[in-house]
């Protein structure tokens, strides 16, 4: 009987591409956190009381609204958040501007340390990158928490 093994990853996987065309212009432009607050909220309703999700809205040069990605799932107490992943799919998006969303489910409308952490690494590879982060914000059932409006970005 042979020895049959995938010796690496390349003689088991082929070449994949991905084409990102416009099918249409923007039809939403954020204005405001409340604008992007108001936008995200229904993207948010099935987790927002059970559980933590995290969430990037890319923009266009005009603030456009371009794409909703879903990063990641987590607890009622916190998720990790990929830096690198919301990098690369803003990348291959060829977008200009991203906002950070993530819910508390506790209807906790205070940003945590961790919170923090997550916005200040996004900014700072945001800048390495020429993409602008312009907000982390924090949803929550009665309402939201924008860093940029505390002045906190």
């Amino acid at each position: 009987m042979k020895d049959v093994r995938i010796r690496t990853y390349r003689d088991f996987v082929g070449e994949l591409t991905a084409v990102y065309k416009r099918t249409e212009l923007p039809t939403f432009f954020v204005k405001s956190s409340r604008d992007a607050a108001h936008y995200m909220r229904p993207h948010f309703d099935e987790c927002m009381d059970d559980h933590e999700e995290v969430k990037v809205m890319h923009l266009s040069r005009s603030n456009g609204v371009v794409n909703i990605h879903h990063v990641t799932s987590g607890s009622e107490t916190g998720c990790i958040v990929p830096i690198k992943d919301i990098m690369r799919q803003a990348l291959i998006i060829k977008t200009c501007n991203i906002i950070l969303f993530h819910s508390h489910p506790s209807g906790n409308l205070k940003f945590s340390q961790a919170d923090i952490s997550v916005s200040k690494k996004l900014k700072e590879a945001g800048e390495l990158l020429e993409i602008k982060v312009l907000d982390s914000i924090v949803l929550t059932r009665e309402g939201y928490l924008s860093r940029a409006d505390e002045s906190l970005f």
